[in-house]
C-alpha cells in the first residue's frame, strides 16, 4: 500500500497577497508579546501599529518586535488609515467597545476569544456586525493547531467511518499566577481555558443534544472556584467527554494532552503538544488505525507547529481570505457566540 494512501490536511495556509495586508494591535499583554506578535513576525505579515493603555507597554512591543509606530490614543489608532485589520487582544469586558469603534472607523476585526463575558453583550456584537460591510473573525485559534486541524481531515475524510466517542483531555499542572485577574471570574477555567476546548468539540463534532458538567476542587483552585473539568456530552449517535486536570503532580514532561476519537472503522489518537512539558519540547501528532479493504492500517504522523503559537496564523488568515473572497472567516462572529452559548449550557448543567 502507498504511505501517501492517507492525505492528512493541515497546514493553515497563507493567502498569497498577504503583504497587501496592514495589521495594527490593540493590546500589549502577555498574549500579544508571547504569541501573536512572534508568530506574526517570523511570517512576515505587516504588523504597523500597536496601542495599548499602557504607553509603556506598547513602546516596550513596538521596540522589540520591530514596529513601525505605537500609539498614544486609542482615537490616534483607530484614525491610521493605513490599517486594513485591527488585532483586538484584551480582556473580554472591553470587547464590545473597542469592536464598535473599530467598526465605525472601517477595520476589519481580528478579536481575542472570547467574545464577550456575556450572551447579552456578544448578541449586541453579532447584530452590530451583521449590519456591516466589514469582515471579523474570533481567535478560537486551538482549532486551528495541527492535531485538531489533523483530525477534522481525518474525520471528513472518513477513515474511522460512523463515530462512535471521542475524548479531549489534558492532566498538567498550570500556574494560574500568570493571569491574575482570573480572580475575578466566576468560572475561570470554563470560561477562559475549557472554552478553547469547546470550540474545538464545535468544529469537530458540531453541537451536542445534551451535557452535563463536574467541577472538581483540587490544591490548585482559584479562591476555592474549581479548576477541574469534566463534562459528558450526548450526541444523537455518540457520546463524548472533556477531562481537564490542573493540578497533575507529575514532572512536565509527563503531561498529557490531546484525544481520542473512535469509529467504527478505526480509530485516532492525537498529542497537543503546547500542553505538555514546557510547550516546546514536542510536535503536536496523531496516530491512525482504521481497516482499509479489511487489512488493518496504522501510521503515526508528526505535524509541523503546535497550538501554542503557530496555530495563531490561521485565524487571521482565515480572516485575510475571508476579505478577498468575500465570504465569512472560519471560526466568525456567529460561529463563537455559538461556543459562548455552549459554555454557558456547560455552566448552567452542572451536577
Amino acid at each position: 500500500m502507498s504511505k501517501e494512501f492517507f492525505k492528512i490536511n493541515y497546514e493553515n495556509k497563507k493567502p498569497r497577497n498577504y503583504k497587501k495586508f496592514n495589521i495594527g494591535i490593540i493590546g500589549a499583554g502577555n498574549i500579544v508579546e508571547n504569541s501573536h506578535l512572534p508568530i506574526y513576525k517570523k511570517n512576515n505579515l505587516n504588523v504597523k501599529n500597536i496601542f495599548d493603555i499602557n504607553q509603556n507597554k506598547a513602546r516596550k512591543l513596538k521596540e522589540k518586535f520591530k514596529i513601525e509606530k505605537y500609539s498614544k490614543s486609542l482615537d490616534e489608532f483607530l484614525n491610521d488609515k493605513s490599517l486594513d485589520i485591527v488585532d483586538i487582544a484584551v480582556p473580554a469586558e472591553f470587547n464590545k467597545e473597542l469592536f464598535v469603534k473599530s467598526i465605525i472607523n472601517k477595520k476589519n476585526i481580528l478579536i481575542q476569544k472570547p467574545l464577550s463575558n456575556n450572551l447579552e453583550t456578544a448578541e449586541e456584537i453579532k447584530k452590530i456586525y451583521k449590519q456591516s460591510s466589514l469582515k471579523s473573525n474570533v481567535n478560537h485559534q486551538m482549532q486551528f493547531s495541527p492535531a485538531i486541524s489533523a483530525a477534522k481531515s481525518v474525520i471528513n475524510n472518513k477513515y474511522l467511518g460512523k463515530i462512535i466517542s471521542f475524548k479531549l483531555f489534558t492532566y498538567r499542572f498550570t500556574d494560574w499566577s500568570i493571569w491574575p485577574w482570573l480572580e475575578k471570574i466566576d468560572y475561570p477555567e470554563i470560561r477562559y481555558n475549557s472554552i478553547h476546548y469547546l470550540d474545538t468539540i464545535r468544529y469537530l463534532f458540531g453541537n451536542p443534544q445534551s451535557l452535563v458538567t463536574k467541577l472538581k476542587n483540587s490544591d490548585n483552585d482559584i479562591k476555592d472556584k474549581p479548576m477541574n473539568t469534566n463534562i459528558f456530552l450526548k450526541y444523537p449517535d455518540f457520546y463524548g467527554e472533556l477531562d481537564i486536570i490542573h493540578n497533575s503532580k507529575e514532572k512536565s514532561k509527563n503531561w498529557r494532552a490531546g484525544y481520542e476519537i473512535i469509529g467504527d472503522n478505526g480509530r485516532c489518537d492525537g498529542v497537543i503538544s503546547s500542553m505538555i512539558g514546557n510547550g516546546y519540547n514536542f510536535l503536536d501528532s496523531i496516530k491512525l488505525t482504521c481497516k482499509v479493504n479489511g487489512l488493518i492500517y496504522e501510521k503515526f504522523f508528526e505535524l509541523e507547529g503546535r497550538w501554542f503559537s503557530e496555530a495563531f496564523l490561521g485565524p487571521i488568515y482565515s480572516l485575510m481570505d475571508s476579505i478577498n473572497n468575500d465570504t465569512e472567516p472560519r471560526s466568525n462572529i456567529y460561529e463563537a457566540y455559538e461556543t459562548l452559548i455552549l459554555v454557558e449550557n456547560v455552566i448552567q448543567n452542572q451536577n
